[in-house]
């Protein structure tokens, strides 16, 4: 933090003992960081807090107490991914701005704005953004943008990465991420071990006049488990660049060899990039044979430590001192910072004549100079001496005036720091929590009779239209599936089929609730927005629409095709449906996180019933335990009745990326834009093989899990919680299964869903099928 500072930060990101996302750093305990607090204020920086995990339903009763302390001394801003936590600082602390993580997958306009509706002052977006993107979150959201410039970079979505927790237990989403992206995979039988997930770091100091130009508000530094003089070091480069710009911007702006190589020899990986400014995917992103860093230069190491790292801040400062022999000693305090003058004074006890040994000016100025550890430095010190003609001199003890000294520093401390005043940043935003009544009228919720002996709703999403094709025969009145998701890339195939309308009459005449699974990404960029020529996608089809447009569409044709609603995957959807307006049944897919009751709340209360969109339903995420998922389950239901589904059976989406694995070890395919679909695989080290999806018309892969979720051998302690009411339906997802394969799952599950007996030897062999997260969770 003082390498950061002392080099030119304006702000630095600190974590706390709890909630941050980086667990296994050397992090703040809580007097460190409040006197981080006071350190970073007196020098007129700002110490922003990483609130930056998903909180389970256990722990959210820790975050008031663990935040107060921070709170009650200015903390300036709070970085948070889990909404139950904003709701919490937003209404309990609204003097704390609250900043939106990465990890919160921001990937436009619609769900910034979302964001500003409720409280937040600034977004971090998604890394993969493109400049124009960014760029037009500042515009016409009309929120502060921050943007990575410097550091390492996340294969994945930030925040949509299962990989680790999957592999190990170890969450990404809860700061443990083990990084397996940074191993080697073979793509393809007989191909060589290579990194082709692991990304080069970011280094964006030759293009800052374009991001500043851009309107992007803030530059960050990714610099956590790093050491203090990478902090240092990269930070005074790009303030020298930055404020080069800034005191020229019409001068030719170039970055010298002799500055890029030492940025380089920083603790970066031997090659580097400009990130996703400029560009979709690219091969030259990847550090294909090896994810190793550069050597160290020692001379520029130790360079940085002589210059940022052996002081901290100090304040310039005036002192005058009185010492009158029958008066009280005066000493006073002037310091200007940024402009602002501050003025303090502190008086101490009666000044004697000397009896023996008088005082004399040197000794006075040796004692008020020993600002040590203070954030204040002496310029100039004066001192009167007056024994009121007495020839004797004046006495004071060495002691007095050390105290003087001290309670002198701590007056101009509060006069610097405001202690006292009132101001708070920011508007409190009151959550308004509705009644279960209302949510019973808006939803039309029935109570149940009770549920003993009855069969257990199943909901069940379609990948293909081959796998929606076998779900549509078992579907509807009299069988246990309640509830069909079709993915929106098979829905608008269909749509524009011969055999469409025949298809969407049977869904009519089904008798189950049929919904749109939207995308795991939903960007205007890749639909040909204000950047429709993409650098790495050459192929974009200028008539194709943006993704507004595209859910528009979606929308406009559900009540003509069977289909009630939509199966929202991300916030930018959520914004998108506001904005869009009429009347819409939402399902909250796993990965818009609910994993405290508080969470949920927050959801339901951006909902605008007979508006734009009505949260119906909401699919428990992936990476809560059992035991978890029914605790925050049973906290929902203590206030609302709203149906919440449990996931029994499905290949977990590891990875949403917007790399491209074909592209990077092959060649793109050519049909950006357009519904399109590959299936390839990678294999891990341990000969796993991991499925993954090209998805050319969102423009981004998935990568799946070896084997799927089953809970086939645990159905019967999902069924007692939907028996006591904690949960609903459950759900099984068909993503990468052939026509075959599916129907003898669902088989399997609707027999279950029935309590009839089932085998399941002939379908789930041993090593075939995974409980992932069903009893241990993440840590």
């Amino acid at each position: 933090m003082v390498g950061a500072f002392n080099a030119g930060a304006d702000a630095v990101y600190l974590g706390g003992s709890k909630f941050g996302a980086r667990a296994y750093a050397d992090n703040f305990d809580q007097q460190q960081l409040l006197d981080a607090i006071v350190y970073a204020h007196l020098h007129r920086k700002k110490i922003y807090m990483t609130v930056n995990t998903l909180i389970k339903e256990k722990e959210f009763s820790e975050v008031y107490d663990f935040m107060l302390p921070f709170a009650e001394k200015k903390l300036d801003g709070v970085i948070v991914q889990d909404l139950g936590v904003a709701r919490l600082i937003r209404d309990e602390f609204p003097g704390i701005e609250l900043h939106a993580s990465t990890q919160m997958t921001v990937t436009g306009v619609y769900g910034a704005g979302l964001l500003k509706e409720r409280g937040f002052c600034r977004v971090v977006p998604a890394r993969e953004l493109s400049l124009m993107e960014m760029s037009a979150i500042r515009r016409e959201a009309d929120i502060e943008v921050e943007a990575f410039i410097h550091g390492a970079m996340c294969y994945c979505y930030s925040g949509a990465c299962l990989f680790s927790s999957v592999v190990g237990g170890r969450s990404g989403n809860r700061g443990r991420c083990a990084q397996p992206c940074r191993l080697a995979y073979r793509a393809g039988k007989g191909a060589p071990d290579q990194y082709i997930l692991s990304l080069r770091d970011m280094n964006t100091l030759s293009i800052i006049p374009e991001l500043i130009r851009g309107g992007i508000d803030s530059f960050k530094i990714e610099g956590r488990m790093k050491k203090a003089e990478y902090s240092a070091g990269v930070t005074a480069l790009y303030r020298k660049y930055i404020d080069r710009f800034y005191a020229d911007p019409n001068a030719e702006y170039s970055v010298s060899k002799e500055d890029m190589e030492i940025l380089k020899s920083l603790y970066q990986r031997t090659d580097i990039s400009e990130g996703y400014y400029h560009r979709h995917n690219d091969r030259t992103m990847v550090t294909i044979s090896s994810p190793a860093y550069n050597p160290t230069s020692e001379k520029v190491l130790s360079d940085v430590r002589q210059k940022y790292l052996t002081s901290k801040l100090k304040e310039k400062c005036d002192v005058y001192c009185s010492l009158t022999a029958g008066e009280r000693a005066k000493l006073t305090m002037t310091v200007t910072i940024d402009g602002d003058v501050f003025y303090a004074e502190e008086y101490g006890g009666v000044v004697q004549e000397a009896s023996k040994r008088p005082m004399d000016e040197d000794a006075v100025k040796k004692q008020l100079g020993k600002l040590g550890d203070t954030a204040y430095e002496a310029e100039k010190i004066d001192i009167e001496i007056d024994d009121k003609g007495s020839g004797k001199g004046i006495f004071i003890a060495v002691s007095e005036l050390n105290d003087l000294r001290r309670r002198l520093v701590s007056r101009m401390d509060s006069s610097v720091l405001g202690e006292g005043s009132e101001e708070t940043v920011g508007k409190k935003v009151v959550s308004e929590e509705k009644s279960d009544t209302y949510y019973k009228e808006q939803i039309g919720w029935k109570e149940d009779a009770g549920r003993h002996g009855k069969a257990v709703p199943l909901h069940v999403l379609a990948t293909t239209v081959a796998q929606f094709e076998a779900v549509l025969n078992k579907a509807g009145e009299g069988t246990a599936i309640k509830r069909v998701y079709l993915d929106s890339d098979a829905f608008l195939s269909l749509l524009k089929s011969e055999k469409g309308k025949e298809t969407f009459d049977r869904v009519k005449g089904s008798g189950a609730e049929f919904f749109v699974a939207l995308p795991y990404v939903t960007r205007e960029e890749i639909k040909g927005g204000p950047e429709k020529a993409l650098r790495a996608a050459e192929s974009v089809k200028e008539d194709v629409t943006s993704g507004a447009d595209e859910i528009r569409e979606i929308k406009d044709n559900l009540e003509g095709t069977g289909f009630c609603g939509v199966l929202v995957r991300n916030l930018e959807q959520l914004g998108i449906l506001k904005n869009i307006g009429r009347a819409c049944r939402t399902a909250l897919d796993y990965g818009i996180y609910t994993w405290n009751s508080e969470a949920l709340f927050e959801l339901l209360d951006m909902s605008e019933p007979g508006k734009s969109f009505l949260i119906d339903s909401v699919n428990i995420p992936y990476e809560l335990s059992l035991q978890e998922a029914a605790k925050m389950a049973g906290a929902v239901k203590e206030k609302v009745r709203i149906p919440l589904t449990y996931n029994v059976y499905g290949h977990l989406p590891m990875m949403i990326s917007a790399g491209c694995i074909k592209k990077t070890t092959d060649r793109c395919s050519g049909k950006t834009g357009q519904i399109h679909t590959e299936q390839l695989q990678i294999t891990d080290r341990m000969n796993n093989n991991l499925p993954v999806t090209i998805n050319c018309r969102e423009c981004y892969n998935i990568i799946w899990n070896a084997h799927a979720t089953s809970l086939h051998k645990r159905f019967d302690k999902v069924e007692r919680l939907f028996e006591d009411g904690v949960f609903d339906s459950v759900r099984a997802d068909f993503t990468i299964e052939d026509r075959i394969l599916c129907e003898a799952i669902l088989d399997y599950y609707v027999r279950r869903a029935y309590r009839e007996p089932s085998d399941a030897s002939g379908i789930f062999k041993d090593k075939e099928y995974t409980t992932a997260y069903f009893k241990r969770g993440v840590e």
